[in-house]
């Protein structure tokens, strides 16, 4: 009786954590959100710790600059850190010794046999001992499913980058052609003049005036059209790097030229110059294959731990009695055995786990083999594409120039030089269009490698170890 009247005060003191509810705040989180600005202050400690090659304040926001806001702000970045935290705290669940089990009991007798007391009272202590390495198979595995998440993590990053940077080559390329539509529109304004005051002194006719009327038109709708676009494109880029309108003004992004970046990439063309390099990088750098390997290592330790299971684990109960005045202790042995199913029973549906997870790192190396093969093709056809659509506009431009050395000499019309003036522009449109397409591409093989080689070859530090798959 003593011994459990010792024992009940622990038992109370390790029961006594209350479980404390916490309702989401909804308000607080719209709040939070709209208050995400880059100038705030976690934001700069942010930067300036991890990554202090980045200049403060930041004036022109470039990949780099929008990947650290992405990375700060972003939600999808948090859930999978959120996750990440989950399974680091299943590691240590996982490592967690069984408990103790703790049996008394209490007894009274009437006596009838003359018994020395009328009490009867034990204590029993129940003590679990696992076998066959169970419980470090089991944290292996959480540090498994941990590495999965870090990798998760990476892989968000990345994917968060890649938005970014097809976001900025698509403004670009909607601003380059800005420029150039709104010359265009000049020139067939100029025209139409023209022709409208050949009109009026009656060497033209309104057919020949209709088809310029017509083109002037659709040159302005499309400028107006690309205009609600890149304001469009502008807010995708915020909202990308993890930022909302309602509290930020326009960000002031840094002006992508895509000529420049296409020379400067044609001149390092070494880690994507055939489909074999671009294979090799992938297959040995993406986070994909990293997680993959990570999971096969999983499904390895689960086959581990179910073979582990053919011995039995066993309880060991010591326990000492006072009944009715004589004193006994005891050792108990406890165990689960299994007579009922085969052995390999036990471990052949993770077997086969294991196999599906090398089935499906097949698949992946497969498709990322195909992806090189693909994104390389698709690549080398639109930089041939481009290298015509420069000799056209080329030609275009020589021609130009010629005419207006012409008119500005008095040999032609001013109109013949406009109509080639005209052509030069739409030239300009298609090519500018098909440089956009080669960076596009470009921007797939970065993703396939998943290695920086476009807008910006600094690569972003991602906690990430690779994994190797143990062997069978």
């Amino acid at each position: 009786m003593r011994a459990l009247a010792c024992l009940c005060p622990l038992l109370l003191v390790a029961c006594g954590i209350p479980y404390q509810a916490q309702p989401i705040q909804q308000q607080q989180n719209i709040e939070t959100i709209h208050q995400a600005t880059p100038t705030q202050e976690g934001f700069k400690q942010f930067v300036l710790s991890q990554y202090p090659q980045t200049g403060w304040p930041i004036n022109a926001w470039d990949i780099d600059s929008l990947t650290l806001s992405a990375l700060y702000y972003h939600p999808t970045l948090k859930v999978a850190k959120s996750d990440y935290a989950v399974a680091l705290a299943g590691i240590t669940s996982a490592g967690l010794r069984p408990q103790i089990g703790l049996n008394g009991q209490l007894d009274k007798s009437n006596q009838a046999n003359g018994d020395l007391s009328p009490w009867a009272y034990g204590l029993q202590v129940d003590i679990p001992i696992i076998t066959a390495n169970k419980r470090q198979i089991n944290i292996d595995i959480a540090k498994y499913q941990a590495d999965i998440a870090k990798i998760f993590i990476s892989e968000a990053a990345w994917m968060l980058r890649q938005q970014l940077s097809l976001d900025l080559i698509l403004l670009a390329e909607q601003q380059t052609l800005q420029a150039s539509l709104t010359k265009l529109q000049k020139s067939q304004a100029d025209l139409l003049n023209a022709y409208q005051k050949r009109l009026d002194i009656g060497v033209a006719g309104k057919s020949d005036l209709l088809p310029i009327r017509l083109q002037h038109d659709q040159a302005a709708w499309q400028l107006q059209q690309l205009t609600l676009q890149i304001r469009q494109t502008e807010q995708k880029i915020m909202h990308d790097a993890g930022l909302t309108d309602q509290n930020n003004a326009k960000l002031q992004i840094a002006p992508v030229n895509i000529s420049q970046v296409l020379k400067a990439r044609f001149d390092e063309p070494q880690s994507y110059q055939d489909a074999k390099t671009i294979q090799h990088y992938a297959l040995t750098n993406r986070m994909d294959i990293q997680r993959g390997l990570a999971q096969y290592a999983k499904a390895e330790s689960q086959l581990r731990l179910a073979m582990a299971k053919r011995y039995p684990d066993f309880s060991l109960s010591p326990g000492i009695l006072y009944e009715y005045g004589d004193k006994i202790w005891s050792l108990g042995i406890g165990s689960m055995l299994n007579l009922l199913n085969k052995s390999s029973d036990l471990w052949a549906h993770a077997e086969q786990l294991r196999q599906n997870e090398a089935t499906r790192f097949y698949a992946l190396q497969h498709q990322v083999i195909q992806l090189s093969e693909q994104t390389y093709l698709k690549y080398r056809d639109a930089a041939n594409l481009l290298i015509t659509m420069t000799h056209e506009y080329a030609q275009h431009s020589s021609r130009k120039q010629q005419l207006e050395n012409q008119w500005r000499s008095g040999l032609i019309d001013k109109t013949e030089y406009l109509q080639a003036e005209i052509q030069f522009y739409a030239a300009q449109q298609r090519l500018v269009t098909q440089q956009a397409n080669v960076l596009r591409a470009l921007q797939e093989i970065e993703n396939v490698m998943q290695k920086p080689i476009l807008l910006s070859q600094q690569t972003t530090t991602f906690a990430i170890q690779k994994q190797q798959a143990p062997a069978k």
